[in-house]
């Protein structure tokens, strides 16, 4: 190896090393920017906290509360810390909360979608754990959660879910925006087997045929 060649290497080992502690330092800064964001987002809750009324949310969970606008958000503020919940996690907050699986990702339910899906059983229900935040049906008239086995809607004829097989054909026929139009019920247990009542008539699913009909 010549002297220029060795001095190139050098010169190269020292510029390598400075823009790797400049990556280092700019990673450790764009974290402690992240959680400086997080904690001015949830007020004056410390991380190192150990009071009962400090919630921070953090992880996954408090990630997406930073994305949709933190206690500005339609959520608000926190009121619990994140738990175990049937098989993933959530947490809870002033109009909501964020539900988290590692298949499903975080997100929120909030308002009338929010009240519907802990009435129904949350996870647990017949809609399983959300896959989306709360949208605008298509055809601009109503709210919705998409959920792992159907949805949960707001409209006018009131707040309730579709999932399974009724949610299939439902959906077949062009959703809200199809002849059947919003529903009108909750799936509501039928002599032959299961059924939701829409604006412009039902879906009934048989349980001993596995058939759908509808009105």
């Amino acid at each position: 190896m010549t002297l220029a060649s060795t001095l190139r290497a050098v010169q190269c080992s020292k510029y390598n090393g400075q823009m790797g502690r400049y990556a280092m330092v700019r990673t450790r800064t764009v974290r402690a920017v992240m959680v400086l964001a997080l904690m001015a987002t949830v007020g004056a809750c410390s991380w190192f906290s150990h009071k009962p009324d400090c919630c921070l949310p953090h992880g996954a969970i408090g990630a997406r509360y930073i994305a949709i606008g933190g206690e500005d958000s339609p959520l608000g503020r926190c009121n619990g810390g994140e738990t175990e919940r049937d098989g993933g996690r959530a947490q809870s907050f002033t109009n909501g909360a964020i539900y988290w699986t590692d298949t499903t990702g975080a997100w929120e339910v909030y308002g009338q979608i929010s009240n519907k899906y802990t009435d129904v059983g949350g996870p647990t229900s017949g809609v399983g754990w959300p896959t989306s935040g709360e949208l605008t049906t298509p055809n601009n008239m109503g709210r919705y959660n998409r959920f792992e086995h159907g949805g949960i809607y707001f409209s006018e004829s009131g707040t309730h879910p579709v999932y399974g097989a009724i949610f299939d054909e439902w959906g077949r026929q062009g959703f809200e925006s199809g002849r059947f139009g919003f529903p009108t019920s909750d799936e509501v247990q039928v002599p032959d087997g299961r059924q939701t009542n829409f604006q412009g008539g039902w879906i009934r699913w048989i349980t001993e045929s596995d058939q759908i009909l509808t009105s």
